[in-house]
C-alpha cells in the first residue's frame, strides 16, 4: 500500500472521541513500525496525534520544541560573538557541536530529515517560499523548519571558506543549500568555491540560479558581476563589459565592477564605455544572459503587495512595494508606497 492509502485506512478508524482515538493511533504506530514506509507513516500518525492533543499538553509540546530551538539559537549567538572577536576556531567548535546534536550518525537531520512524503526547508520570507515552489516544482509536501538550523550550516561553510578550507566549506554550504535552496548568501558562497576550482560551467549554472532568485538590487548586481567574471574567463570582453555596466546600474558604487572594467581595459587596450541599450539587449540575448530581474519575482511581489493593500496589511504591503520599487524604480509603485500610512515609530 502507498503512503496515501495507509493514511486513508488509518483515518477511517478514527471515531471523533479523543481518548479512544489517541489509543487507536498509538496502536497503529505499533502496527506500522516495520512497514517499508514506517518513517513517513509514523510522522503522519504523529501529526494526527498532535491534532488530538489537549490544548494544555499541546502548549507543553510546543514549549519543548521551542526550547530545542532556543538551544540552537543560543549556540548561534555564542558562535557569532566568537566570530566578532575573530575566534574562528572556537566558533567552529560551537557550531559543529550544535550540528552534531541535531544530526543522525549518517549526517542527516534527525527531526527534519526528508522522507518519501515530505521535504523540510527554512525560508526567510514568503517570497523565498513561493520562488522555491515555482522554480523547483517539488513533488513532495513542503514543510518548514527553524531558520536558525540553516544558519548553523551556513556559518560553518562561511568560516571554512574564510580559512581557505574549501572542501569543508563546500560540505556545509551544500547542506545549507539543501535546507534553503533559494538563499542567495549560500549560493554566492558556493559559486566562489567553483570560481576557486575554475569549474566554470558549474559557476555559470549557479550564477544563473542566483540571478533567478535575486529579489534585491544588491543580489542582482552581484549575480551580474558573477556573469561578467565568467565571460572574462571566456575572453569575451565585449559581453563582460556590457554585463558589468548593467551591474553598476543596480549597484553604482560597486568597486568590484569598476575594477573589473579597468582590468578589461588593460587587457584589450580599449576604453569600456556603456554600450547602447539596443546593443546590450542583443549581447544578452545572444549569450543567454537574462536582462533585468526575474519577471516571476516582480509578478509575485505585485500580487502579494496588491493583496496586502486590499486587506489593510500595511507592513506587508510596504515590504513588497519597497521590493518592487527597489528593482524597478517605478513612479507608480512609489506613489503607492507614499500612500501607505506612516510606520509606527
Amino acid at each position: 500500500m502507498s503512503y496515501e492509502d495507509v493514511m486513508k485506512e488509518i483515518t477511517k478508524g478514527l471515531t471523533g472521541e479523543p481518548k479512544k482515538d489517541m489509543k487507536y493511533l498509538m496502536d497503529q504506530c505499533e502496527v506500522y513500525k516495520t512497514h517499508e514506509l514506517a518513517q513517513e507513516i509514523l510522522r503522519g500518525i504523529g501529526r494526527l496525534i498532535a491534532d488530538l492533543t489537549p490544548e494544555d499538553l499541546r502548549k507543553e509540546l510546543e514549549q519543548l520544541i521551542k526550547n530545542d530551538s532556543l538551544g540552537t539559537q543560543a549556540a548561534l549567538e555564542e558562535a557569532e560573538f566568537r566570530i566578532h572577536k575573530k575566534e574562528f576556531a572556537k566558533a567552529l567548535e560551537i557550531l559543529e557541536a550544535a550540528i552534531k546534536s541535531i544530526e543522525t550518525e549518517d549526517g542527516e537531520l534527525r527531526q527534519y530529515g526528508n522522507d518519501s512524503v515530505s521535504e523540510y526547508h527554512a525560508f526567510k520570507n514568503y517570497m523565498e517560499e513561493i520562488l522555491y515552489n515555482e522554480l523547483m516544482k517539488p513533488k513532495l509536501t513542503v514543510r518548514t523548519m527553524p531558520e536558525n538550523i540553516w544558519r548553523l550550516y551556513y556559518l560553518c561553510g562561511y568560516l571554512y571558506f574564510e580559512m581557505q578550507r574549501f572542501d569543508d566549506a563546500k560540505k556545509y554550504l551544500t547542506k545549507a543549500m539543501k535546507i534553503n535552496p533559494v538563499d542567495t548568501a549560500t549560493l554566492f558562497e558556493l559559486s566562489e568555491i567553483h570560481k576557486m576550482n575554475k569549474d566554470w560551467e558549474s559557476y555559470r549554472k549557479l550564477t544563473a540560479l542566483c540571478h533567478s532568485v535575486s529579489y534585491t538590487r544588491t543580489d542582482l548586481a552581484r549575480s551580474y558581476r558573477n556573469y561578467g567574471f565568467y565571460f572574462i574567463e571566456r575572453e569575451k570582453y565585449d559581453v563582460a563589459t556590457a554585463i558589468y555596466h548593467l551591474s553598476l546600474f543596480y549597484e553604482p558604487e560597486s568597486v568590484s565592477a569598476q575594477s573589473e572594467l579597468f582590468v578589461i581595459q588593460q587587457i584589450t587596450g580599449k576604453l569600456t564605455p556603456m554600450p547602447s541599450m539596443d546593443k546590450v539587449k542583443k549581447i544578452f540575448k545572444k549569450n543567454d544572459v537574462p536582462l533585468g530581474p526575474n519577471p516571476l519575482i516582480l509578478e509575485i511581489a505585485v500580487t502579494i503587495a496588491g493583496m496586502a493593500e486590499k486587506e489593510g496589511h500595511d507592513d506587508a504591503a510596504r515590504y513588497y512595494l519597497s521590493m518592487l520599487y527597489d528593482l524597478t524604480g517605478s513612479d507608480d509603485v512609489k506613489k503607492r508606497l507614499d500612500a501607505l500610512p506612516e510606520e509606527d515609530p
